[in-house]
């Protein structure tokens, strides 16, 4: 998926903007076409030497993956450890035929000898296409401050300038995509590039999500605040592989539906009237299955005399 799609913008929009008139609300299932790898060879990351930065041995983190099929709409990978300075690691995810992925590196260094982020890891990052924040929007230089864990996209790695909000976003996705094969031994390695500061990893996950051959059904309705239908209101689907929009006008009891889009994508549907504002006009869905409960609530523009 291009980074210059309504999703990514809208997504960095609600990130970096966070009084914008945006709901956003990501709606992920597991069905039955998701694969769940946990990782193997977990614990402590060795710790990097001098002069800065000198990678140590890595820390390998293993996935034998079995039964997932092509193709592989998108993929995740979560991990769960500790690390006191952030700046120093660089985390790659390696697939079985050799393609390598950066999930972050050198957060927040301005040039190589810079020590980039004081910020610590302590929790659980997942790293994945859909997700709005990035470590290099989050992190800061505080001493001794958690990075918040949480869901993360994917950046090209450090130095870079200006810090916030860092370099390009990559797609963890488009970086696969050509893999001939999923299943077999992935990797996900830790290298810690500066002496001193130290961590380990105690569980990581990799998940992998097929695609529907059958389209999906995106419905949901338009309610009021009087409690009726708000009819008349034009929907907007637009995002994933779509080369167009598709809009649809909602029925005398405010219902839109779409029928037969592709799933295993992101989309944003839009509300618009001349005769309503909305408190939530634009969501952002991802779709893996049937999603039949979008609700917007619509208020009547007040007309002046």
């Amino acid at each position: 998926m291009s980074f210059s799609t309504p999703f990514y913008k809208a997504a960095r929009n609600s990130y970096a903007h966070v009084t914008a008139a945006f709901l956003i609300i990501t709606v992920l299932t597991i069905p039955t076409f998701a694969v769940i790898t946990v990782g193997t060879n977990t614990g402590a990351i060795p710790d990097g030497g001098t002069p800065n930065p000198n990678c140590g041995s890595p820390r390998d983190v293993l996935f034998n993956v079995v039964g997932a099929s092509l193709p592989v709409s998108s993929l995740s990978v979560s991990f769960t450890g500790t690390h006191t300075h952030l700046g120093d690691l660089r985390v790659t995810l390696i697939a079985p035929d050799a393609t390598q992925h950066l999930l972050f590196g050198y957060v927040h260094r301005t040039s190589l000898a810079h020590l980039g982020s004081r910020n610590d890891l302590n929790g659980t990052y997942t790293f994945s296409d859909f997700a709005a924040n990035t470590f290099w929007g989050e992190a800061n230089n505080g001493t001794g401050r958690v990075l918040p864990p949480g869901i993360y996209s994917t950046q090209e790695s450090g130095p870079f300038t200006p810090v916030t909000p860092g370099p390009p976003l990559t797609s963890i996705n488009a970086a696969f995509a050509s893999v001939p094969d999923p299943n077999g031994i992935w990797t996900l390695r830790f290298e810690d590039c500066r002496s001193s500061d130290i961590g380990s990893v105690s569980a990581a996950s990799l998940t992998f999500f097929g695609a529907t051959s059958a389209g999906a059904i995106v419905s949901g309705r338009v309610n009021a605040t009087n409690g009726r239908g708000a009819a008349g209101v034009r929907m907007t689907l637009t995002g994933g592989n779509l080369t167009e929009p598709i809009a649809v006008d909602t029925n005398t009891f405010g219902s839109f539906s779409f029928e037969n889009v592709p799933a295993g994508q992101t989309y944003i549907i839009t509300a618009e009237s001349k005769g309503y504002t909305f408190e939530n006009p634009v969501q952002v869905v991802t779709l893996d299955e049937d999603l039949t409960d979008l609700q917007f609530i619509a208020h009547a523009t007040v007309r002046k005399r």
